[in-house]
């Protein structure tokens, strides 16, 4: 996403319109809402992005899919931003409003990859080796399934990754073999 920095500045004067207002959840849930909405949607992007759609139109647009589902702030808000002709900007707003918020309550969020389904001791080991890895108090994942792990699972925390999947051992074990 370009103009990330930009956005970042749009996301903390929601967060503080947010809190100044009482409904910093509320804006973080809608803003999930949001980007969940960007990412389904391809043709939404284009739109909001062409210089050649009139502001009115994606006013509409934005209406049309967000009135009734969001915090009536939130919307206006998204509607200042498209009449100032920022509304390419929305989804790095939405982007950055769920990070700063994240940072400000301590979650760290962390993708877990396994093969399969994810049973009670898998999440408490998971848990348990989120919190080696980064200082934060409170970890959320994203759990995702990729089948050519075969089995284990993958933690990605920020940049760092801890791979514990019997692909990387198979393959660690195979490079010992040849080397042997």
């Amino acid at each position: 996403m370009r103009n990330l920095r930009v956005a970042n500045r749009y996301a903390k004067a929601l967060l503080g319109l947010a809190e100044e207002n009482n409904f910093s959840e509320q804006a973080f849930a809608d803003m999930k809402l949001v980007c969940s909405a960007f990412q389904e949607s391809k043709e939404l992007k284009t739109v909001l992005k062409s210089p050649i759609v009139r502001i009115s139109k994606k006013l509409n647009i934005i209406n049309a899919i967000f009135k009734g589902r969001i915090h009536e702030v939130s919307l206006r808000y998204l509607n200042i931003i498209t009449r100032k002709k920022r509304a390419s900007l929305i989804e790095g707003i939405a982007y950055e409003f769920q990070k700063i918020h994240k940072q400000r309550l301590d979650i760290e969020t962390v993708t877990l990859i396994t093969a399969g389904t994810i049973d009670e001791t898998l999440n408490k080991k998971a848990l348990e080796i989120s919190h080696q890895l980064t200082p934060r108090t409170r970890i959320e994942f994203n759990k995702t399934i990729d089948p050519e792990i075969v089995g284990g699972f993958i933690l990605r925390v920020g940049d760092m990754q801890y791979d514990a999947s019997v692909k990387t051992k198979l393959a660690k074990l195979k490079k010992h073999l040849i080397e042997l």
